[in-house]
C-alpha cells in the first residue's frame, strides 16, 4: 500500500472520530457544536452512514490490490488496515443508535441535532462506545500516520540523495527540479510536528481530517515529481543525438500550401480513421515536407483530439527515417527509439507500464541500470506493450516519413506496421514511394492513401509564383512583357514539373539566378526550354556549370559524401579541400588545436564552398554535411555519375582514402580531451574508449574499406599503407605532446604507440599487419597483454554496433603461440574476476540472446559473424577450453553450457541454423562436456553466478538441463517445421555425444516423446535407443522401461518436465 492510499484511510477514520465525538459531545456543551446547529437527525444519519461508506469503499478497494501489490505491507499500514474494522464497527453502532432514538426525545425529527438527543445517545451507548474511546482511536491514527509520514519523506530524501550524486551528469533543468523537490520536502517534514504539538502546551495534539487532507496533497504533489524525475531518466536514455536532426532539416511547407489536406479523406481518417493511412508519392514530391506539415498542424491535432476524446489522452509520435544519415536514423532502432520517446516525453505516467524493469531500478536508486542504452528486443517489448496494454490511457497516432529510406527488409518492416496498427490504442500515418512492396501492405483495397504528386499542382504554382514574384527584377522587367506571358511562364514551370516538387524548387532557383544576372522574362522562357526535365539529368546539368577550376573538388566532395558511412563532420570537408590545395596537408600540419573564432571561420568557409561546388545539393545539419534529398544521394551513386565524378579526378583517386586522411589531419588540430573524459580511456584486457578512440576507430574503418575496395590496386594499396603508418607516427607524437591524454588502466606505463595498435587490430586490415610483422617482428612486444584481448574485445565507436574479430588477424596471432585461455597481467582496480580473452568473446557474442525479452527483429552483428566465420572453432582449434566457466562464480554457465541453451531459444534466427550446427559439432570436437561442469579452480566460498550467466541447477548435468530447456516447446515446433528440424539435428548430436549418460538420455527420450511432433521423435527415439541398446552391450548402465523412468534417480527432474 503506497504513503497516500494508507494517508487516505487515516483521513476517513479520522473524519468518522471527528464526527462522533461531536455527536456525543454535544450533551455536555453549553451549546450544541456550531457544525450540528443547522442539522437534523436525517442530515447527521446521511453525513454519517456517508463517511462510513468511504471509508469501508476505500478498505474494500485495497484488499483487492494488495495480492498484486509490489511490495509487503509496513507494520503502520498493517495496524492502520486493522483500525478500519474498528471505526466501522463504532459508526455501525452510532447509526444504530441514532435510529432508536424515542419520539418523546426528539420529538419533530426534522428539528436540529440538540442537547437532549446527545444525552440521551450518550446513555444509550453507556459501556459500548465513549468519546475517550474514539479520542484514543484519534490519537492511534495520528501517530499511525506520523509514522508512515515519516518513512515516505525518507523514500524521497533517499531518492533526492542519489539523485545528487549524479547531479554533475544531470541537465540543468533537472538540478533546479531535484533542489525544488528537496525544500518541498524539507516543508512537509517540519510542517507534521507543527501539526501534532499544542502550540500553547507543547503536549500532543490529534491531526485533523483537514491535517490528513493537507498532508495528503503535499505528498501527492511530490510523489508526482518524484515519478516525473523516475521517467526523465528513463526517457533520456531513449533520446539520441541525430533523432530530430532529419525532422529538422526538411524544409518548411510554402505559405498556403497543402491546405487541401483538410479537406481530404486524410481529414476524416485523423478524426475517425484507424489502422494506416499511406501517403505515396514520386522521388522529390515533397512528401517529406507533408509530413512535417500535417503532423504538427494545430487543425491535425483538433482533429485527432476527437478520435482519442480528450486532448490529454492524445499522444502524437514523429520519425522520419533517412537513407543518408547515421546508421540510427534508417534503422529499426531509431524507428522504435523515436516513437517511444515521443510518447513517454509528453506522458511520462505510461513509462511504468513500458518498462517495468528500469522503473524499479530507478525507483531503488540504480541510475545507470535505468537509464542504460536499450536493446532493439527490449524497445519492441516496450512498443508491443503499448500496442497491448487493457489499461493503456492514450491514444496513438504515429507519423513515420520515408518507409523506403529503411536499410533492411522492407516487407518485414510492413508486417510490423500493420500489426501495430491492428491495436485499437495506435492508427499510422505513413509514407514512403510507390513500390510495390508497400503498394501490397498499405494500398489495396479498404485501404486509405493518397498520391501526393497528383494534388499539389496548384501548391507549386504557388510556390513557384511567391518564389519569382519576391525577386525585385520580376516586378520591374521593363521588357515590355505582358503579365499573361509571366503567367505562361509559371504555368509551364508547374506542367513540367509533374508534380516534382523537388525540380520546381530547383528551376525556379535557377531562373532567379538568371534574373539576378539582368535576363528578362523572354530570356527565362529561354532558359526553362534548355533545362532537361528529367530531375537526374538536372542535377548534372547543373554540376555542369561550376567552374572547370573547381571540378576536382566538387567531385571530391561529392565522392566523400557517396562514400561516407555516416554524414561526416564539416571540419573534415575543410580537412579534404586542404588536401587539394596543399599536397599531404594532412601529413604536414601541425599539432594542435586553434582558437574558436579561427574554426568558426573555417566552418563558414567551408559550407560556401561546399554549397557553391555542389550547387546546393549538399546541405549542412547540426554541423554533419548531408545530401539535400534521397533522390541527389540515388543520382551520385548511379554508375553514370560515379564514372564522370571520378573524369575529374585524379586516376589513382580512391574515394575512402581521402575521408580516412581528413580524419588525421581532424584529430591533430582537434583537441579530443574533455573536462570529465579524456581522449584515450584506457579499462585493460585491450579495451579502450573516449573521443579520441571513437574518431580513430571510424579513421581505420574508412582505411579498411580503401583495402577492400581495391585489392588489385598497388598504388591504392600503397596509399592507405603509407596513410596507416604515418597515423601511428601522429599518434605517439599526439600522446608524448599532451594533445590527447591517456588515463585509467596501466595509463603511465602504457606505450605511446599501443592504443593505435590495440585498435588496429580489430579492423580487417589483416594485410597491412602482415606487412608490419614482416618489417617488425616484435611488432607486439608493446603490447600490456596478450593481443588478443584486443582482437577478441569490441571496438569503441560513435554509434553502431561494433563488427565482430577479423578471422585472419586472429589466426596469425594464434599461430603466433597467444594463448586463447590465457588470464590478463594487468587487473583493473575494483576488478574482481579476471576472464581470459577466449571468455570475453564468448560473453560478448552471446550476449545478445541475455537481453531479449522479446523478437529480435534482425540480427545481431557479432554473433552471426562468428557462426559464419566459424569462430568459435578457430579458437577452440588452439586450445580455447569449451568447459570454461563464464564467471569465476558456483554455479555458472561454461561456455558450451550457454552456447547449447541459445539453441531453444526462440530469437535464434533460421539464418543462423547452418551455423550453429556446424559450431557445435567444433565445441563437441573440442571436448564439450554435458556432464555437470566441475569449476575446481573457483573458491567455493565466492558469491554464487547471477543473472543469465548463472545455471538455473548447478548440480544438474549439462544433458540433463537442456531437457528441462525442452519443456513447452511442442507448441512452438508445430508452427515453424524449419525450427523443429534444426533442433532435431541439434538433439542427434547430443545423442550421439552423450556415452556413458545413460540415465541424462532417458531423460531426453522422456522429453522427446513429450515435446516433439511425431514424425521427428520416432527417429529420434529409433536412435537414442539403438544408442542405449549399445552402451548396454558394453556394460553400461541398463535401461529401464520407460514407463518407469519417473521412479528412479531424477524422478523429480522428470516430474518438473511433465509440469507436475
Amino acid at each position: 500500500m503506497d504513503a497516500i492510499s494508507a494517508l487516505g484511510v487515516a483521513g476517513d477514520i479520522l473524519a468518522i472520530t471527528e464526527f462522533s465525538i461531536e455527536l456525543l459531545s454535544a450533551s455536555d456543551a453549553p451549546k450544541t457544536s456550531s457544525s450540528l446547529e443547522e442539522k437534523d437527525e436525517a442530515s447527521v444519519t446521511e453525513k454519517l452512514g456517508n463517511l462510513r461508506l468511504a471509508l469501508s469503499k476505500k478498505c474494500a478497494s485495497l484488499q483487492q490490490r494488495l495480492p498484486t501489490s509490489p511490495s509487503p505491507l509496513l507494520k503502520d499500514e498493517l495496524a492502520l488496515l486493522e483500525l478500519t474494522s474498528s471505526s466501522l464497527e463504532d459508526s455501525e453502532l452510532l447509526l444504530e443508535g441514532i435510529g432508536s432514538i424515542p419520539k418523546d426525545v426528539s420529538g419533530d425529527r426534522s428539528r436540529s441535532w440538540g442537547k437532549d438527543r446527545g444525552a440521551w445517545l450518550g446513555s444509550k451507548l453507556a459501556g459500548r462506545f465513549s468519546p475517550e474511546e474514539v479520542r484514543q482511536l484519534s490519537h492511534t491514527v495520528t501517530r499511525l500516520a506520523s509514522s508512515i509520514l515519516s518513512c515516505r519523506i525518507s523514500e524521497l530524501n533517499k531518492t533526492i540523495e542519489s539523485l545528487q550524486d549524479v547531479k554533475q551528469y544531470s541537465r540543468p533543468e533537472q538540478e533546479s527540479r531535484v533542489d525544488s523537490i528537496s525544500q518541498d520536502v524539507d516543508n512537509l517534514r517540519l510542517e507534521i510536528p507543527r501539526r501534532s504539538v499544542h502550540p500553547d502546551t507543547a503536549g500532543p495534539v490529534v491531526f485533523t481530517e483537514a491535517d490528513i487532507r493537507l498532508f495528503t496533497d503535499h505528498l501527492a504533489s511530490l510523489t508526482e515529481a518524484e515519478d516525473n524525475l523516475f521517467a526523465d531518466k528513463i526517457v533520456a536514455s531513449l533520446n539520441y543525438a541525430s533523432r530530430p536532426v532529419r525532422h529538422d532539416s526538411v524544409p518548411q511547407a510554402h505559405r498556403n500550401t497543402f491546405q487541401w489536406a483538410f479537406d481530404s479523406r486524410l481529414s476524416k481518417w485523423f478524426s475517425s480513421g484507424s489502422g494506416t493511412f499511406w501517403v505515396s508519392g514520386k522521388p522529390g514530391s515533397g512528401k517529406s515536407t507533408f509530413m512535417k506539415f500535417v503532423a504538427r498542424h494545430p487543425q491535425t491535432k483538433e482533429l485527432l483530439t476527437r478520435w482519442a476524446g480528450l486532448v490529454d489522452t492524445l499522444a502524437v509520435a514523429v520519425h522520419f527515417f533517412w537513407i543518408a544519415g547515421t546508421p540510427i536514423q534508417k534503422s529499426w532502432q531509431g524507428l522504435l527509439q523515436s516513437l517511444l520517446f515521443d510518447v513517454c516525453h509528453k506522458h511520462p505516467s505510461v513509462v511504468p507500464l513500458i518498462s517495468p524493469g528500469r522503473w524499479e531500478a530507478a525507483k531503488a536508486g540504480l541510475w545507470q541500470t535505468a537509464a542504460e542504452p536499450w536493446s532493439v528486443s527490449e524497445l519492441a517489448a516496450a512498443l508491443r506493450a503499448l500496442a497491448s496494454a487493457d489499461n493503456m490511457p492514450l491514444k496513438m497516432c504515429f507519423f513515420i516519413d520515408g518507409l523506403d529510406e529503411y536499410d533492411s527488409d522492407h516487407a518485414e518492416l510492413c508486417k510490423v506496421l500493420c500489426d501495430m496498427a491492428n491495436s485499437p490504442h495506435i492508427k499510422m500515418c505513413l509514407s514512403s514511394r510507390p513500390w510495390a512492396v508497400f503498394e501490397r501492405s498499405f494500398g489495396g483495397e479498404n485501404k486509405e492513401r493518397l498520391d501526393i504528386h497528383e494534388l499539389t499542382r496548384n501548391d507549386i504554382r504557388q510556390f513557384v509564383s511567391d518564389q519569382l514574384q519576391a525577386h525585385p527584377k520580376w516586378a520591374t522587367d521593363e521588357s515590355g512583357t505582358s503579365a499573361s506571358e509571366k503567367a505562361k511562364l509559371i504555368e509551364q514551370i508547374v506542367v513540367q514539373a509533374d508534380g516534382v516538387f523537388l525540380w520546381a524548387f530547383f528551376v525556379t532557383r535557377s531562373l532567379r539566378e538568371s534574373l539576378s544576372s539582368g535576363d528578362g522574362i523572354r530570356d527565362l522562357s529561354q532558359r526553362l526550354n534548355g533545362l532537361p526535365t528529367d530531375l537526374e539529368q538536372l542535377f548534372k546539368h547543373m554540376l555542369e556549370s561550376v567552374d572547370p577550376v573547381d571540378y576536382a573538388k566538387m567531385a571530391g566532395i561529392l565522392q566523400a559524401a557517396a562514400h561516407a558511412l555516416e554524414p561526416l563532420h564539416i571540419d573534415l570537408y575543410w580537412q579534404l579541400e586542404k588536401e587539394f590545395e596543399e599536397y599531404d596537408y594532412a601529413y604536414r600540419c601541425p599539432i594542435g588545436s586553434g582558437p574558436p573564432e579561427q574554426i568558426l571561420r573555417q566552418r563558414e568557409q567551408t559550407s560556401g564552398s561546399i554549397n557553391e561546388k555542389t550547387k546546393g545539393l549538399l546541405k549542412l545539419v547540426d554541423l554533419r554535411v548531408e545530401f539535400l534529398h534521397r533522390t541527389v544521394k540515388d543520382f551520385v551513386l548511379t554508375k553514370d555519375m560515379g564514372e564522370y565524378l571520378r573524369g575529374k579526378l585524379p586516376d589513382d583517386y580512391n574515394g575512402f582514402i581521402p575521408i580516412a586522411t581528413a580524419y588525421l589531419g581532424f584529430l591533430k588540430t582537434t583537441c579530443q580531451d574533455h573536462s570529465l573524459v579524456a581522449g584515450i580511456m584506457r579499462h585493460g584486457k585491450g579495451l579502450n574508449s573516449g573521443p579520441f578512440i571513437s574518431h580513430l576507430n571510424q579513421a581505420l574503418i574508412y582505411a579498411s574499406e580503401a583495402l577492400k575496395a581495391d585489392q588489385c590496386a598497388p598504388h591504392h594499396y600503397q596509399q592507405a599503407t603509407t596513410l596507416l603508418d604515418r597515423y601511428e607516427v601522429a599518434v605517439e607524437d599526439m600522446v608524448r605532446s599532451g594533445h590527447v591524454t591517456i588515463r585509467g588502466v596501466n595509463a603511465e606505463a602504457c606505450n605511446p604507440g599501443l592504443p593505435f595498435r590495440e585498435e588496429l587490430v580489430r579492423h580487417s586490415l589483416t594485410s597491412y599487419i602482415e606487412k608490419k610483422i614482416r618489417e617488425q617482428p616484435d611488432f607486439f612486444d608493446i603490447f600490456d597483454e596478450s593481443p588478443l584481448f584486443a582482437v577478441l574485445t569490441p571496438m569503441s565507436l560513435n554509434s553502431g554496433e561494433s563488427p565482430g574479430p577479423v578471422p585472419a588477424t586472429l589466426e596469425i596471432l594464434l599461430r603466433r603461440g597467444e594463448d586463447p585461455n590465457v588470464l590478463p597481467r594487468v587487473r583493473a582496480p575494483g576488478l574482481f574476476e579476471a576472464a581470459s580473452p577466449w571468455v570475453i568473446f564468448a560473453r560478448s557474442t552471446m550476449s545478445v540472446f541475455n537481453m531479449l525479452s522479446g523478437p529480435l527483429m534482425f540480427p545481431a552483428l557479432r554473433w552471426n559473424h562468428a557462426l559464419d566465420n566459424a569462430l568459435f572453432d578457430l579458437l577452440m582449434s588452439y586450445g580455447a577450453d569449451p568447459n570454461k566457466a563464464l564467471l569465476d562464480r558456483p554455479g555458472a554457465h561454461t561456455v558450451f553450457s550457454h552456447f547449447l541453451k541459445i539453441s531453444v531459444s526462440r530469437f535464434l534466427g533460421e539464418e543462423c541454423f547452418d551455423g550453429y550446427l556446424r559450431t557445435l559439432d567444433a565445441f563437441f570436437r573440442a571436448g564439450a562436456s554435458l556432464g555437470v561442469p566441475q569449476n575446481g579452480a573457483i573458491d567455493p566460498d565466492a558469491y554464487a553466478a547471477f543473472g543469465n550467466l548463472a545455471r538455473s541447477c548447478p548440480e544438474e548435468s549439462v544433458l540433463a538441463s537442456h531437457c528441462t530447456e525442452l519443456k513447452g516447446i511442442m507448441a512452438r515446433l508445430a508452427a515453424d517445421p524449419r525450427r523443429a528440424g534444426f533442433l532435431s539435428s541439434v538433439i542427434e548430436k547430443l545423442i550421439m555425444h552423450g556415452s556413458g549418460m545413460e540415465e541424462d538420455l532417458e531423460l531426453l527420450s522422456l522429453a522427446i516423446s513429450e515435446e516433439f511432433p511425431q514424425h521427428i521423435a520416432e527417429p529420434l527415439l529409433q536412435l537414442l535407443d539403438s544408442k542405449l541398446e549399445m552402451s548396454k552391450k558394453r556394460g553400461g548402465t541398463r535401461k529401464r522401461p520407460r514407463e518407469s523412468w519417473g521412479d528412479g534417480l531424477h524422478g523429480a527432474t522428470i516430474k518438473q518436465i511433465k509440469g507436475e
